[in-house]
């Protein structure tokens, strides 16, 4: 009897593992953002003050402090020129600790139609006395090695250190035990999730070729409505997978990737 138990016990699956809830995948992202940004921001800061702001960062851990101006200050030039008619100009600054990384200035026009309120509005950079600078942002430069980190954590691994931090994993479902990931699958595991992003960039891309940068044809063209729309849909596609998550399912990109979110 116990022979037949152990036989039959050795040919069942083993039990799933438990699939990580959304607050500690939130956790792991908020965790493994703040690894990667955080010393770029130090960085910046000293470049700011070092380049009189040439070098600039406005996303990370910061916090802004922003000033609307009645009229824009004399004797500074624009270009590209803002948007004709421009109603409003708005200064802010963005500080990390105390520490300045960014500042820019807004200039643009707000119309009323109806019941609807549109914005048009032109971001241009300032330097450390508030002069228009011909400078560079490293925000995209802090998305892209965030996007390596994540790639390279995973395939080698499965676990980023937010990951290690929140005691989550991501698996390969059909070698659950393997510590690496193929890359192909890392690969197909974003693309799916930045699924509901796709509609605004194709939207994006169709309105800019024949407009280009004339922020002004682009105001009085449908880009501003189709990107409302095509922003709804993108919340509507966060909302969903979040649902999913909560309830401790694999979402869509999990499942056609072929990997799984789990607790350790």
């Amino acid at each position: 009897m116990r022979r037949s138990e152990l036989g039959l016990s050795m040919t069942l699956d083993p039990p799933a593992r438990v699939r990580a809830g959304f607050l500690r995948r939130l956790s792991a992202v908020l965790i493994d953002f703040f690894v990667i940004s955080v010393p770029f921001q130090l960085i910046v800061a000293i470049l700011f003050m070092a380049t009189s702001g040439r070098i600039q960062q406005f996303g990370g851990v910061t916090y802004a402090s922003c000033a609307v101006l009645q009229n824009i200050p004399d004797g500074i030039v624009l270009a590209p020129p803002p948007p004709a008619g421009s109603n409003f100009a708005r200064e802010c600054s963005v500080y990390f600790f105390g520490a300045q990384t960014g500042r820019s200035l807004q200039v643009g026009r707000v119309t009323r139609h109806g019941a609807s309120i549109q914005t048009i509005s032109r971001s241009y950079m300032l330097d450390r006395d508030g002069q228009p600078v011909d400078g560079m942002t490293v925000d995209w430069v802090v998305m892209a090695v965030f996007i390596v980190y994540l790639f390279a954590f995973e395939t080698r691994t499965g676990a980023s250190l937010g990951d290690r931090a929140t005691r989550i994993v991501v698996v390969d479902a059909l070698h659950p035990a393997d510590a690496s990931i193929p890359l192909r699958k890392i690969i197909v595991r974003y693309l799916v999730m930045l699924i509901g992003l796709v509609p605004m960039f194709v939207v994006t891309l169709i309105f800019l070729g024949p407009f280009g940068p004339d922020i002004d044809a682009l105001g009085d063209s449908a880009y501003f409505t189709w990107l409302w729309a095509t922003g709804a849909f993108a919340i509507a596609w966060g909302l969903y997978l979040s649902i999913v998550i909560i309830r401790k399912r694999d979402p869509l990109y999990d499942k056609i990737a072929g990997t799984a979110v789990v607790r350790v």
